[in-house]
């Protein structure tokens, strides 16, 4: 019963992998992109991220 537990915790752990947005996936479906500089809630610190928009905008 334990290592089902621990299994489960693990999987939902697992699930939550940082998925970054970069420059270059920006350009590559030709859309403009902003850096904000925004605070990491884990961290407590604030870093710079990636945030893309329509050229049209």
């Amino acid at each position: 019963m334990k290592i089902i537990i621990l299994l489960f915790y693990s999987v939902l752990f697992i699930s939550c992998t940082s998925n970054e947005t970069t420059i270059e996936d920006c350009t590559k479906l030709n859309k403009k992109y902003k850096i904000k500089n925004v605070l990491n809630y884990r961290t407590g610190e604030r870093v710079d991220k990636v945030f893309c928009i329509d050229k049209t905008n």
